[in-house]
């Protein structure tokens, strides 16, 4: 997927958003020489040699989604200011939204005290979950025990 400039300036997602201009830009956290300290600095020990990742709403704090990242999503999304997973099933990077529309804008990147699993407050564009839903969480296949 492509981010291209709206008629005001912004950019949007192309085709994806029928030319809506996103809410907010996404912007580079840290420079690539940045980007790979942090990334060599993480504990790769999940699944496939990744990291676990939380995908928070920057605005309400509400779990979106939990994904993995490869050393490269890792600098992919701090470089870029765009959620990049690493895809266990499909065995490659991928930009969130890249079919879907529903792009991740990075605000945050923060990583826990072990270094194998990180945490992402983003704006969310749409649904973060594949089945629809804004959160994965809230899905119809979603669990909720309260007491």
């Amino acid at each position: 997927m492509e981010i291209h400039a709206a008629q005001d300036g912004r950019p949007t997602t192309g085709e994806a958003d029928a030319g809506l201009s996103l809410p907010v830009e996404p912007r580079p956290l840290a420079t690539p020489e940045e980007a790979w300290r942090i990334a060599k600095s993480l504990n790769y020990r999940h699944i496939e040699g990744t990291v676990v990742a939380v995908a928070q709403d920057v605005e309400t704090g509400e779990i979106l989604m939990v994904g993995h990242m490869d050393p490269v999503a890792v600098v992919l999304t701090l470089t870029t200011g765009l959620a990049h997973y690493y895809s266990t099933s499909r065995r490659r990077i991928w930009l969130k939204g890249e079919t879907s529309g529903h792009l991740q804008i990075v605000r945050e990147f923060r990583t826990d005290c072990d270094g194998d699993a990180v945490v992402i407050k983003v704006f969310q564009i749409g649904a973060a979950c594949h089945l629809g839903t804004r959160s994965c969480f809230t899905s119809p296949n979603s669990f909720h025990v309260k007491l």
